[in-house]
């Protein structure tokens, strides 16, 4: 579990680096096109690689800090043992999900090295890299979401598994 949440820690710190890396991009871009007539080249393709850094890398972070989006509206409601039943059952089907998604993009990674693939433009930049990224984010998504599942039914059967908190109760237990 701490190789994990360190793995998690990293992949952020590496996507918040992307996330300044891609403003200074643009803005160096930007600003090289209006006064000089210089804009670096291939920087859309620059900042499409880096949005993968940036969307990819944080899924398992924020899976376990639960902080994805729930739809509560119908559940709060609900018993605490029935909310951990449903959340457990959406993990599950989340991790079918992204099993799935993981061998399919490792698939199109695959095929991207294979070939040597390569966006046509001034650099020729190859493709395989940033399909490396989001192999490796899913993966790590999904290595995130068994971790969880096994957690759940942990908490289950022992019975000491509490649900996710609603927003508006993260909200009224922030401190001030």
């Amino acid at each position: 579990m701490k190789i994990l949440a360190l793995i998690d820690r990293a992949t952020v710190v590496v996507a918040v680096s992307a996330l300044v890396a891609m403003m200074l991009l643009v803005c160096i871009s930007v600003t090289g096109r209006h006064f000089f007539a210089m804009p670096i080249p291939d920087d859309l393709v620059f900042s499409e690689f880096l949005m993968v850094f940036i969307v990819f890398l944080p899924l398992s972070s924020v899976q376990a800090a639960r902080e994805h989006v729930f739809v509560t509206i119908f559940t709060e409601w609900l018993p605490n043992r029935t909310r951990v039943l449903m959340e457990t059952f959406g993990v599950f089907v989340g991790l079918i999900a992204f099993s799935i998604v993981t061998l399919a993009v490792f698939a199109d990674f695959l095929d991207s090295w294979e070939f040597q693939s390569y966006v046509d433009g001034p650099l020729e930049l190859l493709l395989w890299p940033p399909k490396l990224i989001v192999t490796f984010g899913v993966a790590l998504f999904t290595v995130r979401l068994l971790v969880d599942l096994i957690q759940s039914i942990h908490g289950i059967v022992t019975n000491t598994a509490t649900a996710t908190k609603s927003e508006e109760d993260r909200v009224l237990d922030a401190d001030y």
